[in-house]
């Protein structure tokens, strides 16, 4: 069914080109045809990003997050457990390489440069995915099938930390592609910033700023991330974020709206893991992540769910009214998939001026990054909050509370960069969240106080590459974790 809602995705994407383009220049498939333009190119691999990063990673996330819980009127599901099987990722795999970064590899030897540096700085994004989900993956070899490629039917994979350093070369070139490009190279397939090579150039910058940052705790890039806040531009406001767009119609719809309402259903409920937090820091944004209750004693307020408890102890004989469902920010027909947002980025720069003062404030940062998420949410009193964080004092004081804020930020809009995030910030100085903030599901096949830090390899992959590695728990880690 999901390859079912990404082709209707695609197709929405080509029926947002210009309607002057004829049948025969639209109807092809672009992963098959040589003669497939640019522009085609180009929007099948926006198309199929959006879908990706919304069911196979945002929707796969929010449950290890612990923003959502199983809920009323479905039994306990492995998630929640903790049970992982190899084929549960051979989708999420699979678009990446077979579909998505195969057609930005044609885009990387464009005769445009704009084309070309999107190409470069899409690909780096999506092989930054695949190396924080799985570790090491097949990155020099991969997408090397053709004769004229040396016809590598078996990648050999490579170590995830040494893919790292080549993302940022490969962004570097991007950056200098797109600096030297057009500015009218790129039209109306351009669904993310419609052609506005500069506005590319902030994305490049700041995922190269995420990948930096995201070694921090165990191969800090001290130096590099100075001269990148120094000299770079970024995302830095609402018109900056980005983000693939939706129209809401049918064909159209956002891939996990689309996926909740045609496919499995939406039976996710506020975890507790969450409102308890939300609570505890008298944090407005409740009722702009979550709806309230409809019925019963608790309606008109927030009511979630302890995570992973929906069949176990409690009988839940209330309606499934009586629980917090999603809100429609987090769960909207129309709702663009946000692929990096100004929040985010002013959180990644808060962090770099905590640890290696930069030529930013940290403090001012950080109170962009909530401002910003309030802005996006249609929340009042961010001043009034962020005051009432006292953010400040000793570094992993700051680290902290720059953890909390940024895992509740992802809510609803980036939950797998939230997800990931989590991992990373819990750290030795402080588990914050596997010793805090989460809560051990009872039917945890893992035991108290254990979480999921990496994803199984697929089994496609291990069926099909004798070079791929053997299989690993989902409680083993990524170079970048500790």
């Amino acid at each position: 069914m999901k390859y079912i809602f990404r082709s209707l995705i695609v197709l929405a994407f080509f029926g947002m080109m210009s309607c002057e383009q004829s049948i025969e220049e639209i109807n092809v498939d672009p992963n098959n045809s040589p003669s497939a333009s640019d522009s085609q190119i180009l929007a099948a691999a926006l198309g199929n990003l959006g879908y990706m990063q919304d069911v196979d990673l945002n929707a796969a996330s929010f449950l290890w997050a612990q923003y959502y819980t199983w809920g009323i009127g479905v039994s306990l599901g492995n998630q929640e457990r903790f049970v992982s099987e190899p084929d549960d990722f051979d989708g999420y795999w699979g678009t990446a390489y077979a579909d998505i970064l195969i057609d930005l590899k044609f885009l990387t030897k464009s005769e445009s440069l704009a084309y070309k540096g999107v190409g470069k700085a899409l690909t780096a994004y999506v092989f930054q995915g695949l190396v924080d989900h799985f570790g090491d993956v097949p990155f020099n070899e991969a997408l090397s099938g053709e004769i004229n490629d040396g016809a590598i039917l078996s990648p050999k994979f490579d170590q995830a930390s040494a893919i790292y350093p080549s993302l940022v070369t490969l962004i570097d070139e991007a950056i200098n592609d797109l600096s030297a490009a057009s500015s009218d190279d790129i039209g109306d397939d351009d669904f993310v910033y419609h052609g506005n090579v500069g506005e590319w150039i902030k994305f490049a910058n700041s995922l190269k700023l995420r990948i930096l940052m995201r070694t921090s705790e165990v191969a800090p890039n001290a130096d590099a991330v100075k001269s990148l806040i120094a000299n770079g531009t970024f995302i830095e406001t609402a018109d900056d974020v980005a983000a693939i767009p939706f129209s809401g119609d049918a064909g159209g719809q956002n891939p996990m709206y689309a996926r909740f309402e045609w496919g499995v259903g939406d039976f996710y409920f506020a975890s507790n893991a969450t409102l308890n937090v939300l609570e505890q820091l008298n944090d407005p944004r409740g009722t702009a992540f979550y709806s309230p209750a409809t019925s019963g004693t608790f309606k008109g307020t927030l009511r979630g769910i302890d995570q992973g408890t929906v069949d176990r102890d409690v009988p839940f004989t209330d309606p499934s009214s009586d629980y917090s469902g999603s809100s429609d920010i987090a769960y909207g027909e129309a709702n663009s998939v946000i692929l990096m947002s100004d929040w985010e980025v002013w959180f990644l720069r808060a962090e770099a001026a905590a640890r290696y003062g930069t030529a930013d404030n940290d403090a001012v940062a950080f109170a962009n990054a909530v401002a910003s998420n309030f802005e996006y949410l249609g929340v009042d009193g961010a001043d009034d909050y962020i005051a009432s964080l006292n953010y400040g004092g000793s570094l992993d004081n700051k680290l902290d509370k720059i953890a909390v804020q940024k895992w509740i930020a992802m809510n609803g809009t980036q939950e797998d960069e939230g997800w990931i995030e989590t991992r990373r910030f819990d750290r030795p100085a402080s588990r914050l969240f596997t010793a805090g903030i989460f809560q051990t599901p009872p039917y945890s096949v893992l035991g108290a106080g254990k979480f999921p830090s990496v994803w199984l390899f697929p089994a496609i992959e291990r069926s099909l590459n004798p070079n791929a590695p053997g299989q690993r728990t989902i409680t083993d880690k990524i170079f970048w974790d500790n």
